[in-house]
């Protein structure tokens, strides 16, 4: 089982809800956060980049086309990864933005894996 957080809004490159990640990012850049949110989410940022390796790493290594669509997903059992990012939705349901966890036993072709995510390229649905 794997799971991933997103908000509403769609990704139109990959016609995929944005995740989490991008989200927080995207806030922080439009000054959305208090300095004491901005102090909590860049110590947990800075957690993830210790504590998490890049699948995009992996799609250089392996020369995969970055036009193609991949999307990260944690393993259920990274716990602690997941707390985590609880974290980072709660500062943005604070600001209004809902945040789904979505679960699936199928998210696409794996074409990356590790101990706590999947990276996996969306099956074509018709």
């Amino acid at each position: 089982m794997y799971i991933r957080f997103v908000v509403d809004e769609f990704n139109e490159e990959s016609n995929q809800r944005l995740g989490i990640f991008h989200a927080v990012r995207y806030m922080k850049d439009d000054n959305k956060f208090y300095d004491y949110e901005l102090e909590q989410i860049e110590e947990i940022i800075n957690w993830f980049s210790k504590h998490l390796e890049s699948p995009l790493d992996h799609l250089n290594k392996k020369k995969l086309k970055r036009s193609n669509v991949f999307i990260s997903w944690f393993k259920i059992s990274a716990t602690r990864h997941i707390a985590k990012v609880r974290v980072l939705a709660s500062h943005l349901e604070n600001k209004g933005i809902t945040v789904y966890q979505v679960m699936t036993e199928e998210p696409g072709k794996i074409t990356y894996s590790d101990k706590y995510q999947i990276f996996a390229k969306p099956f074509n649905k018709f």
